[in-house]
């Protein structure tokens, strides 16, 4: 960024403004830390950052202006659990020919041994940079030499010439944190936007005005002590979506005299620029060489799904998808020759096709499930991570993502249903909910004949629907099917005679599994009694939703449907002493519904019992309402037939 002439004075000043303290001195280790066996505050903690101190600011010159972020961590190992602490991967980005410069590097090991401290400092070629994607680097190290009753110390300092990647600053982890500080220095020619997210509260902040010469500096200072360990719950998205955060954002420039520079900008802006980015809107425009592909693929189709679906199965069948997530792509012929690419290469690969044979194509950026929620309020390219198709067929929009082979068409991903996603086009742009109406669906019915001995013989099939067909589609064929019924039959009591897998191949159809069998050891046996639980599958047999209260709204991703059927035939000599009593249980708004019936006609038990969970989302203050529907579903299934001999 070309900075002006007045700013040559502040270089000279630059460093006695920003210049703070770190509350921790580098290799001044307290004998109480290394002797610490149990972190008093967490006694189950594998590790506790001991002190994590930062500090950020702009460094000014008379030609230009770098973005400097210092950091000082130091963290107790407890466990050997802890011992994966001494792994870092300090985040590098680039764009060109340009990439942050990370310097002064120092990390030690400081173990007490015979009563001494005795250290190890990391060799300079103890670290190694790797690609995470198109615009990240990792710089990593291991610490030397950690064991059970390490502590660990290192730092380094990042200059960066991308001023609008200012650092945010986490508070929180999966581990406690004893100390955490932050200082975030602002010039005043730089405007910036900040929000705290999470559940915990500050110990601190402050805003200090400093004056200097020709500038004032505004700097923020946050402290959090103690933090406990982030527990993650089930159903939910991404742990960053809900630690304890500081978010900030370069949001303009203004220099007194000069108009103002707009660095955080508007989604309108995005949407412009996208479209005429080289590898966003020009390489869908662009690659006539498609064009031959296209119409080959839909020669003698009239009918536009038709054409949407050739070209669609053709990206899908024969262009595999690497597991990157992003929504750029590099050169589409070089795609198309390699068979392989990232989530942007694919699905602009497929719009681009989709465009030579004149079929209006947007495109809609998201973030995954693992990446975290979009903020709209904040116009921030970075929020998103992944990118897919969009198109119109009669009076229906569908999404399109040729990533997954096991999904139909108009289907996403579980990993897209994230909140909303942003439309790029010319003439839709705005917002489109992610939501999905396609549920994870599975169908049990058994049929069996229960013996005298208490085994159960017949048969058990499966349908699976929606994102449970899928599911069973991937493992199988990233199996095969014997290592993938190894897998299924593990924690089962099974006698397997003969097993057929239907539909895993026509992914437009339920997925079926189907097993003739033999059961022993699911009923009990005792004088004149049988005591049979209907469900030799499928029973929920403890709550996943332990805590009695929850921080976090609950995010399924998609509704839920099973259903489990059974026919059970009772030995001659035996009737039913007693049966489950019939159940069905509504959360309000019909959020989900629990239904259980058993009926008996002559020597025949059925049992039909089904688990709706008809919405994605439920927010904090209904999770006890849910919570408590899970343990009504936990104690119904529970119950036993009890059969007696005449």
């Amino acid at each position: 960024m070309r900075l002006f002439t007045l700013w040559a004075l502040v270089a000279l000043v630059v460093q006695s403004v920003y210049a703070q303290k770190s509350p921790v001195k580098f290799g001044d280790i307290p004998l109480e830390d290394l002797k610490m066996k149990i972190y008093d505050k967490d006694s189950s903690a594998s590790a506790v950052i001991l002190s994590d101190y930062g500090e950020a600011y702009v460094s000014l010159t008379s030609i230009n202006a770098s973005l400097m972020f210092e950091r000082h961590v130091r963290i107790k190992i407890l466990s050997k659990d802890g011992m994966e602490w001494g792994d870092v991967a300090i985040p590098v980005y680039h764009s060109g020919s340009k990439e942050e410069r990370v310097t002064k590097i120092k990390a030690t090991t400081y173990n007490l041994e015979n009563g001494k401290i005795v250290e190890t400092n990391l060799s300079k070629d103890g670290m190694l940079k790797e690609k995470f994607n198109r615009n990240v680097n990792f710089l990593k190290f291991t610490f030397p030499n950690v064991k059970e009753g390490s502590v660990l110390e290192y730092s380094y300092t990042i200059s960066s010439e991308f001023l609008s990647n200012f650092p945010n600053w986490q508070f929180q982890y999966d581990i406690p944190v004893r100390w955490s500080e932050y200082w975030a220095m602002f010039p005043e020619f730089f405007s910036f936007e900040k929000y705290m997210q999470g559940y915990l509260t500050l110990t601190s902040y402050e805003v200090k005005n400093k004056a200097e010469a020709n500038f004032q500096v505004m700097a923020h200072h946050w402290i959090m002590k103690d933090s406990p360990a982030f527990k993650e719950e089930p159903f939910m998205t991404c742990e960053d979506d809900y630690v304890a955060k500081m978010n900030i954002a370069l949001s303009h420039i203004t220099i007194p005299g000069e108009p103002t520079t707009e660095i955080m900008g508007t989604w309108v802006k995005l949407n412009a620029n996208l479209q005429e980015s080289e590898a966003f809107g020009r390489a869908i425009s662009g690659y006539g060489s498609l064009r031959k592909k296209s119409e080959e693929l839909t020669a003698g189709l009239t009918d536009t799904q038709q054409k949407v679906e050739a070209i669609f199965n053709y990206v899908r069948q024969n262009i595999e998808w690497n597991g990157n997530k992003d929504f750029y792509a590099d050169d589409l012929k070089d795609i198309m020759e390699k068979k392989k690419g990232t989530a942007g290469d694919i699905n602009i690969l497929l719009a681009s096709m989709l465009e030579k044979i004149d079929i209006p194509v947007d495109m809609v950026l998201l973030s995954t499930r693992d990446h975290g929620f979009v903020r709209e309020q904040y116009p921030m390219e970075d929020q998103f991570n992944y990118v897919v198709a969009s198109v119109k067929i009669g009076d229906k929009r569908i999404l399109l993502d040729a990533t997954d082979k096991y999904l139909p068409m108009g289907v996403l991903p579980e990993r897209c249903l994230n909140g909303h996603g942003l439309v790029i086009s010319k003439t839709n742009h705005g917002w489109l909910s992610l939501e999905t109406k396609v549920k994870s669906k599975t169908i049990v019915t058994t049929d069996f004949t229960l013996k005298e001995t208490g085994e159960l013989a017949g048969k058990i099939n499966y349908t699976f629907d929606g994102y449970d067909a899928h599911n069973v589609r991937r493992d199988y064929f990233a199996k095969g099917e014997e290592d993938y019924l190894k897998k299924f039959l593990a924690d089962k009591n099974w006698e397997i005679q003969k097993s057929e897998f239907q539909n895993l191949k026509e992914v437009e159809k339920n997925a079926k599994q189907l097993h003739d069998l033999v059961i022993n050891e699911h009923c009990i046996l005792t004088g004149n009694a049988i005591y049979l639980n209907p469900y030799v599958t499928s029973q929920l047999k403890e709550n996943p939703f332990k805590q009695e209260k929850r921080q976090y709204p609950v995010d399924f991703g998609s509704p839920e449907e099973q259903t489990y059927m059974s026919k059970i035939v009772i030995p001659d000599g035996y009737i039913v002493d007693e049966l489950p009593k019939p159940k069905v249980f509504v959360l309000p708004g019909s959020a989900a519904k629990f239904s259980y019936n058993v009926t008996q006609t002559g020597n025949v038990v059925n049992i039909i019992s089904m688990v709706q969970i008809n919405k994605s989302l439920f927010l904090q203050d209904e999770y006890p309402h849910l919570r408590e529907f899970y343990n009504m579903i936990v104690a119904k299934q529970a119950e036993q037939i009890v059969l007696k001999k005449k």
